[in-house]
């Protein structure tokens, strides 16, 4: 986990909304859920020592601090005893994200969405209107509102404008609409489609507990049109991605296959900051292998090379997606049902090897040396990556597991061993995997792309 994906596991459980880069606002929200009386002045690493405290948790001075920096350690360690605390009921959220003017007592089970992309999804789940994205300036679309007052108040006319339409159904709904409700350009606010959110599950006499999905299709949906509307855009550049995974306190900026690091990290930080979480949350880890994800179902993230360059510029296809350990993903089926977000793109291929030299040297600076082939042989890398698009793909149960693999959209692959380390002459073996078969459709269950 990155410094900044704790941070946004930090906001999402508190309720707050990100503020600045530093851990400075997220200790501010674990004090302010905490109820603790902390001087903002002190320095960090001094509160981080007294909210550890409130949470019981030990605090290892020499892991956890630099100067008077917090370490990736100590948020997680923070991280870790505020679940456990709110969980335990010793925390409460802060309602950064409730409307001022839903107060009275017949909201008060109302759970606010904690970003735009998990409201409009929110409502269009209410009516099974499939998943939602936002538009340039992040502004949400009209059909979020006329698929709902299609379903709930058609005596309301689809010719009014966007913030008409959403303010009346809003009263039509006994949800307060206030001037706050509205940004500039027609655009509106958080507090306005958290306001209409509220109203149409009054409506429907259920405030949702959870993040408010009907299922992992419904969850899917919502998970790919967050990534679709948070992932940069354009071409990845592998040297840029490198350094970003570096600077983010990945651990994983020497990785041979970047794009599926890179995807991961940013993913789960837009996943993260988009969706409010599960206190209990499911099972993500079996044996050593964690899946990436949860929000009410598990979910691994993975990028797949859809479309190669080769070196005479023609494209090749990629058929298959490597998964996860088949151990893993069959004790996760059994027990929970698990799902893929599969990001597919175009890989540009390293046909001169510039790239290739230069993540050597960019290892070696480091102190790493690049451990040689079991084969004696490199394999091209990806010198950049296109998305395309993402898939949402869940494997409900075991007999849906077995299904897939009998009808081949799911088999078992063998992966080579290790690279040797000095002194070997082979490396070690590894476990086999799965690998998934494109397109997969019986396991589908919702894709979008950036070309729409």
């Amino acid at each position: 986990m990155s410094t900044d994906e704790a941070l946004a596991r930090i906001y999402s459980l508190t309720g707050v909304a990100k503020a600045g880069r530093g851990e400075k606002r997220a200790i501010v929200a674990l004090r302010d859920a905490l109820g603790l009386d902390l001087d903002l002045e002190r320095t960090n690493s001094y509160s981080a020592r007294v909210i550890a405290e409130a949470l019981d948790v030990r605090w290892h001075g020499e892991r956890y601090e630099i100067r008077n920096k917090v370490t990736l350690a100590g948020l997680n360690a923070l991280l870790e005893g505020a679940t456990e605390a709110f969980a335990a009921g010793r925390a409460t959220r802060v309602q950064g994200y409730r409307p001022e003017a839903l107060g009275d007592l017949k909201w008060s089970e109302f759970r606010p969405a904690r970003s735009k992309i998990e409201a409009v999804n929110r409502i269009s789940s209410l009516t099974g209107s499939g998943p939602e994205w936002l538009g340039p300036g992040s502004k949400e679309h009209k059909r979020v509102l006329t698929n709902l007052a299609r379903h709930l108040a058609p005596n309301l006319s689809p010719e009014l404008s966007k913030t008409k339409l959403a303010e009346e159904l809003a009263r039509e709904f006994g949800a307060p609409w206030t001037d706050a409700c509205v940004s500039t350009g027609y655009t509106i606010s958080l507090v306005g489609l958290n306001t209409v959110l509220a109203g149409a599950e009054l409506r429907l006499g259920r405030f949702q507990t959870t993040a408010g999905f009907g299922g992992p299709a419904q969850e899917g949906a919502a998970l790919v049109a967050a990534l679709v509307d948070g992932l940069p855009t354009g071409v990845w550049d592998g040297r840029t991605s490198v350094r970003w995974l570096e600077r983010n306190g990945t651990g994983q900026q020497n990785q041979t296959e970047w794009p599926g690091f890179y995807f991961e990290a940013r993913g789960r930080q837009i996943l993260n900051a988009a969706f409010t979480p599960q206190l209990k949350g499911p099972r993500v880890q079996y044996g050593h292998t964690v899946f990436d994800y949860a929000l009410e179902h598990v979910w691994d993230l993975k990028a797949h090379a859809a479309e190669r360059t080769t070196e005479t510029s023609a494209v090749e296809r990629g058929l298959e997606a490597m998964l996860n350990d088949q151990r893993a993903i069959e004790a996760c089926v059994e027990e929970q049902g698990l799902g893929f977000l599969v990001l597919n793109g175009r890989a540009v291929i390293d046909t001169d090897g510039s790239f290739a030299a230069w993540h050597r040297d960019f290892k070696a600076r480091q102190g790493i040396r690049s451990a040689s082939s079991n084969t004696g042989r490199s394999r091209k890398r990806k010198a950049a990556f296109q998305p395309l698009s993402v898939d949402a793909f869940w494997i409900p149960n075991r007999a849906a597991l077995d299904a897939a693999i009998a009808g081949g959209v799911v088999k078992g692959a063998a992966i080579g061993r290790q690279a040797p380390k000095a002194g070997e002459k082979s490396g070690a073996t590894r476990k086999p995997k799965y690998n998934l078969v494109f397109p997969a459709t019986e396991l589908l269950v919702a894709s979008l792309s950036w070309a729409r």
